[in-house]
């Protein structure tokens, strides 16, 4: 529920937020219990 709230929110106020790399290059998390993302380099 909170990232339904924050997302949005985020992206109204830096409209020209994009990610900084290719999904490909993304280093995702398989050992932990929580799914996600190592880094997620952003630009603006």
């Amino acid at each position: 529920m909170e990232l339904q709230v924050v997302y949005p929110a985020l992206f109204r106020r830096v409209p020209t937020l994009r990610m900084a790399a290719d999904l490909a290059d993304i280093p995702f998390t398989y050992d932990a219990v929580i799914y996600g993302v190592y880094a997620l380099p952003v630009t603006w």
